[in-house]
C-alpha cells in the first residue's frame, strides 16, 4: 500500500514537471526535467525563484546557465572543458613551441661555431671584423632567448590551464557525490565507501552498515507538503551528523533514507547504537502535528556487520534485509547469518 502511495506521489510530481515545461515550451531534455523537478520541489529557494521568473520559450542557453550556476548534476558536464580534445590541443601547441625553441638553439650553436671558426682561420681579422662577428652572434643569441621566453610562457599557461581543468573536474566529481538537499554524501559516495571497506589495504572487519528510513514518509508528505518535509529532512541530516564520530560516515541515499558506516562496532553494540540514533532524533526534532499536539519521526533501522559479508554488495543486501525486519517488527534489527525474518 505504501509502495502504491509513493508511486502515485511520484506520478503526480512527474505530471506537474511535464505540464510546467509544456506551458513554457521547454525542450524535453533529461537535464531540463531535472532542473524543473528541483525547482518545483522547493529544496532550493533561489533556484525555484529563477525558474518561476523564466519567460515563455526560454532558450536552452538560459536554462543551462541556471543549471550550471546551481550545480545540478545533469548540467555539470557542460561546465567542464570538452574531454581529451582540450588536452591534446594544448600538448600540440606546447610541442610546436618546444620545437621552435630547439630550432633556435641549434641555429645559435651553428652561428657560434661559424664565428669561432672564422676567427681561428682569419688571422688578419681586425677589431672591426671581430665586432661584426660578435654583433651577428648577439642577434642570433637574442632570437634564441626570445624563443626560450615564449616557450616558458607557453609552459606556464599550459600548466595553469591543466590545473584549472583538474579543479573543474574535481569540483564536478564532488557534486556528483553530494546530496543537494542536505549536503551529505549521496548513494554514489556510499558505494565508494563500502568498496573501500573491502579494499586490499583496508581493515573494515569491525565496521557496520546502518540503514535508516523515516517511517510513513508518503503520508507525511501528503499531510505537511514537500517544502515542510524537505526542512524536516535537512534538520534530520544535521542531527545525525552531530550524532556520529569524526571518522564515521553518513550519507543520504533516498527520499527519507540515510546510511551510516560506523567503525569499531560489535554485534552487542548494534542495538545500543540504533537506540542512540533514534533518541537523538526524538530529543532534537519535534514538529507540530496539530494545534495541540506535537510529533516526532518514526524510524526503521537495520544493520549488518562487515565481518559477516564477503563483499560490499552482500553487506548492503544484509543491511536491507535487517531494515525490512525492522519495518515489520517496529524495532531496530541486525542481520545475523543463518537467521531469517
Amino acid at each position: 500500500m505504501a509502495g502504491e502511495t509513493s508511486k502515485r506521489a511520484w506520478d503526480r510530481n512527474l505530471q506537474m514537471v511535464s505540464q510546467h515545461m509544456a506551458r513554457l515550451e521547454v525542450s524535453g531534455l533529461p537535464r531540463n526535467y531535472e532542473l524543473f523537478h528541483e525547482a518545483l520541489s522547493g529544496a532550493d529557494a533561489a533556484l525555484s525563484r529563477e525558474v518561476a521568473a523564466l519567460p515563455a520559450a526560454p532558450s536552452q542557453a538560459i536554462l543551462d546557465e541556471i543549471g550550471i550556476r546551481h550545480r545540478l548534476p545533469g548540467f555539470i558536464a557542460l561546465a567542464i572543458p570538452a574531454g581529451r580534445g582540450h588536452e591534446i590541443k594544448l600538448l600540440s601547441e606546447l610541442r610546436e613551441k618546444m620545437a621552435s625553441g630547439v630550432a633556435q638553439k641549434q641555429g645559435f650553436t651553428r652561428v657560434l661555431e661559424a664565428v669561432a671558426r672564422s676567427l681561428r682561420e682569419d688571422s688578419d681579422a681586425g677589431p672591426r671584423d671581430i665586432l661584426a662577428e660578435i654583433e651577428y652572434l648577439s642577434v642570433s643569441l637574442s632570437d634564441a632567448v626570445v624563443a626560450e621566453t615564449e616557450l616558458e610562457a607557453a609552459l606556464k599557461d599550459g600548466a595553469e590551464r591543466i590545473i584549472k581543468a583538474e579543479r573543474d573536474a574535481s569540483a564536478a566529481r564532488a557534486v556528483t557525490l553530494r546530496d543537494r538537499l542536505t549536503a551529505l554524501p549521496n548513494h554514489a559516495a556510499l558505494a565508494e565507501r563500502l568498496e573501500a571497506l573491502y579494499g586490499g589495504d583496508a581493515d573494515g572487519r569491525d565496521a557496520a552498515l546502518f540503514l535508516v528510513t523515516i517511517s510513513d514518509l508518503p503520508e507525511l508528505v501528503r499531510t505537511y507538503g514537500e517544502p515542510a518535509i524537505n526542512r524536516i529532512i535537512r534538520k534530520t541530516a544535521t542531527i545525525f551528523r552531530k550524532a556520529i564520530k569524526k571518522n564515521d560516515f553518513l550519507a543520504r541515499i533516498g527520499r527519507g533514507d540515510f546510511a551510516f558506516v560506523l567503525k569499531d562496532v560489535s554485534r552487542d553494540s548494534v542495538h545500543p547504537i540504533a537506540e542512540r540514533l533514534a533518541a537523538s532524533l526524538a530529543d532534537n526534532l519535534v514538529f507540530a502535528a496539530s494545534d495541540r499536539a506535537a510529533a516526532t519521526l518514526g524510524l526503521s533501522i537495520g544493520a549488518a556487520l562487515t565481518r559477516d559479508a564477503f563483499s560490499p554488495q552482500q553487506l548492503r543486501l544484509q543491511a536491507t534485509a535487517a531494515l525490512e525486519m525492522s519495518k515489520a517488527n517496529g524495532r531496530p534489527a541486525v542481520f545475523i547469518p543463518g537467521e531469517t525474518a
